[in-house]
């Protein structure tokens, strides 16, 4: 749309100077460059319940398009400076659209689909948002809620104000008493809000899609993006970027938009409103299942039977084959050094990072290349990683690593025969990790591992969170990497730097097959204590701490009630008793 009128502001009929900086009225029946998008508090972002970023803004005249004025830094990011850089542009996502040809998502509908069309918890990208079970509310809960809202803050005598209670706008106090009572009135309203939706049929007005469609869709790109009809967008004047007061009064409709089907009523406090009662009828035993089926149905090309087979276990085929790059690369390069006397352990840090950028790029789009149980299981624990899958994933990972080993070895049999005849299980460290000198005791080796696997966690919790600062497109898994590489030079010295059950696990099977002896697990227990003992802590505990101080996401337990934590804890108990015939 804008390149056309772009490429026709160079021509000789654009005008004076003056005539051409005369901002036109906009047109009803012309769409919104591309250059101006709304910001996140705009009525578009609102509306759709996605993060919108903002760019350079130009003005139009006639069918003619030149920039205003050239914009400032400040303009461009709204203030919001931030080291992780500007947000990106419409333009430079749509440069790295490829080419498609018609008719190929004919034959190919798989490629047509949002890319969002299920949850992937990847390393390559932000993590996904999911509704857990600790977080919608019960049939008990629902049906005994207050007749009154506000009913808590109303008891300690807060004057609050319902529309800004629902939208987490708590009040500020002393009294941890007072906050309590807010929060409780607001995550009742919100819930009861959602129930009401799915019960009358308008659960797709609660799904957002964040991807959009590819090139090849007739469908337009900027109602897939927002998750509205293109008629329903609320189309935004090209020029300056909109004032504070715009944008309060467009959340301010919004706001009302929303809460429109739901009536308020006054209770004696806040005037004649009282919640209107849930129909008993039609509310579902476990409503988890009616927020499931928000998820959107996959669509697969399948055209060989193979295809079909690779289509149920694609996540776990793609850990596989990540794990087993990574770890490949990264034993050859410790064999290398190893067998040149390098002495540099540089080298080999590097190496790793950039084996594990590799990584990344091969399955995180798939699998989301975890790469180490560690940040499956927290992933599973703080970000609603499905349960079933974890299998899958830790058996991807675990004979991805056995297999790594077992072919790195096969690479470097030669120089390792040579190696040996001279060095007795000289080798051996170039496969595992352990304490690197006599001196490094139990405790430290634990620690080293501990702190290691935390650090990174924390880093790549920040990473995920789209609400932080995220890196551009692509970009996620070279940082990874760089995260890899400094890691490793900071904990190797100690234990080698494992911070992966996985990783330290696989090569030891892989060697006692291959005749190195028992020695590797009964000589000395770190290979429990650290990889998997301390990994697994550190990765927990560092989780805690960055959803604990920054995480504001509700799919982590530590932002939902405790009561709420122990009852999914006793469904999944329930859940897999049954499944076991134990119940």
């Amino acid at each position: 749309m804008g390149s056309k009128n772009t490429r026709q502001s160079g021509s000789a009929e654009a005008g004076t100077r003056d005539e051409a900086q005369t901002p036109a009225p906009p047109s009803q029946d012309r769409p919104a460059s591309p250059t101006k998008q709304p910001s996140a508090d705009s009525p578009r972002a609102l509306g759709s319940g996605g993060r919108r970023r903002s760019s350079g803004t130009s003005r139009r005249s006639g069918r003619f398009s030149v920039l205003s004025h050239p914009t400032s830094l400040a303009e461009r990011t709204q203030g919001k400076f931030t080291f992780a850089g500007p947000d990106d542009t419409p333009q430079v996502r749509r440069a790295h659209e490829p080419f498609v040809q018609p008719g190929y998502a004919d034959l190919n509908p798989e490629y047509d689909q949002a890319s969002s069309a299920k949850p992937v918890w990847s390393l390559a990208k932000p993590l996904p948002r999911v509704v857990r079970p600790g977080m919608v509310p019960t049939r008990e809960e629902l049906l005994s809620k207050p007749e009154v809202p506000a009913e808590n803050s109303q008891k300690l005598g807060l004057d609050v104000d319902l529309s800004e209670l629902e939208k987490g706008r708590i009040q500020k106090s002393t009294n941890p008493r007072k906050i309590a009572a807010q929060v409780a009135d607001a995550r009742r309203r919100r819930e009861a809000n959602l129930v009401k939706k799915l019960l009358s049929g308008d659960a797709a007005s609660t799904r957002r899609s964040s991807s959009s469609i590819r090139p090849s869709s007739n469908r337009s790109k900027s109602a897939a993006t927002s998750g509205l009809p293109v008629d329903q967008l609320t189309p935004v004047e090209e020029g300056e970027p909109l004032t504070e007061d715009q944008v309060e009064d467009a959340r301010q409709d919004q706001d009302d938009d929303v809460l429109e089907d739901v009536p308020d009523e006054r209770s004696p406090l806040l005037g004649d409103q009282t919640d209107s009662n849930i129909d008993e009828k039609n509310v579902p035993e476990d409503l988890h299942p009616l927020v499931a089926e928000l998820v959107e149905d996959e669509i697969h090309n399948h055209h060989t039977t193979w295809s079909v087979i690779r289509t149920h276990h694609r996540e776990a085929l793609a850990e596989f084959l990540a794990v087993y790059v990574q770890l490949t690369v990264g034993f050859c390069a410790d064999l290398a050094v190893t067998f040149a006397n390098a002495g540099n352990p540089n080298t080999t840090a590097w190496a790793w990072g950039l084996a594990t950028m590799m990584a990344i790029y091969i399955s995180g789009g798939v699998s989301g290349a975890h790469l180490n149980p560690a940040v499956t299981v927290v992933l599973w624990f703080y970000r609603g990683f499905p349960t079933r899958k974890l299998p899958d994933y830790f058996g991807a990972q675990f004979i991805g690593a056995f297999l790594a080993a077992i072919s790195a070895y096969g690479i470097y049999y030669g120089p390792i025969q040579h190696y040996l005849s001279t060095n007795p299980d000289g080798i051996v460290g170039s496969f595992v990790t352990g304490p690197q000198s006599p001196w490094i005791t139990p405790v430290t080796a634990f620690f080293n591992e501990f702190a290691g696997a935390g650090i990174l966690i924390i880093t790549l919790l920040a990473l995920g969170d789209d609400q932080n600062a995220p890196p551009g497109a692509g970009m996620n898994s070279l940082i990874v990497g760089l995260i890899i590489t400094c890691l490793s030079v900071t904990f190797a010295y100690e234990t080698g730097g494992a911070l992966n059950p996985s990783r330290d696990f696989g090569p030891r099977l892989a060697l006692l097959l291959l005749g190195h002896g028992r020695e590797l697990f009964t000589k000395s227990w770190y290979w429990l204590y650290g990889p998997w003992a301390g990994a697994l802590g550190g990765a927990l505990v560092g989780a805690f701490l960055y959803d604990f101080l920054i995480f504001t996401g509700g799919e982590s337990p530590i932002n939902y009630p405790l009561e709420r934590t122990q009852r999914a804890l006793k469904k999944t108990q329930m859940k897999w008793k049954r499944r076991l015939h134990l119940a």
